[in-house]
């Protein structure tokens, strides 16, 4: 994603309700911080320690978030709009019920990424390991797991359309029947077939 040329940031820019335009954050720690309302636009957030941080009703737009690290991050109705997020580390990224549109995560490593009852469209996973996603009661339109571990899928109540999982190592899934509208490969079928019998009431002897 090209950015234009950035105004180097400081921490004292991270603030509840703040807006940072057109600024690279570089190499700081905000952790703990309530991040409410803050809206971040063209801008470069770099080597970022976000633990604790909470970051509900914010605003990412037309930047990057490379190699930020939180241990715990909450984003209620975060929203991330052509966004870039490189090299991130997350333990468990609770973003409920947020909006995502055109996003990629490429190499990223999230323990529990958490955004059950949200809006994805356009969204890709690239070469990431995430542990538990969640997309239960989410609606995700032309969303791509592409070269990356997954454990566990929760897809419960969500409604997919085009949730291409050809890509994906996939270990487990809640519930086979909230699948309905992912695209699978040949060769993941046969590790499912149980689980889609399972819910189907067939019995395989």
């Amino acid at each position: 994603m090209a950015l234009p040329d950035l105004r180097a940031g400081s921490a004292d820019d991270l603030a509840a309700g703040a807006r940072v335009d057109g600024l690279r954050v570089h190499g700081v720690d905000a952790s703990g911080r309530g991040l409410q309302d803050l809206v971040v636009d063209e801008s470069l957030l770099e080597s970022v320690v976000l633990d604790g941080a909470v970051l509900d009703g914010a605003r990412v737009v037309d930047s990057v978030l490379e190699a930020v690290t939180a241990t715990a991050l909450r984003g209620a109705r975060l929203t991330l709009r052509d966004v870039r997020l490189e090299g991130c580390r997350f333990g468990a990224a609770e973003w409920f019920e947020a909006d995502l549109s055109r996003v990629e995560l490429v190499g990223c490593r999230i323990d529990y990424l958490g955004l059950a009852d949200g809006r994805l469209e356009d969204v890709r996973l690239v070469d990431c390991t995430v542990g538990d996603l969640d997309l239960r009661g989410t609606t995700a339109r032309r969303v791509a797991v592409v070269g990356s571990r997954v454990r566990e899928l929760s897809v419960r109540g969500a409604r997919l359309e085009h949730l291409d999982l050809r890509g994906a190592d996939l270990e487990g899934v809640d519930d086979p029947r909230g699948l309905a509208g992912a695209i699978l490969s040949t060769d993941q079928l046969p590790r499912f077939a149980p689980l889609f019998a399972e819910a189907l009431g067939v019995t395989i002897a």
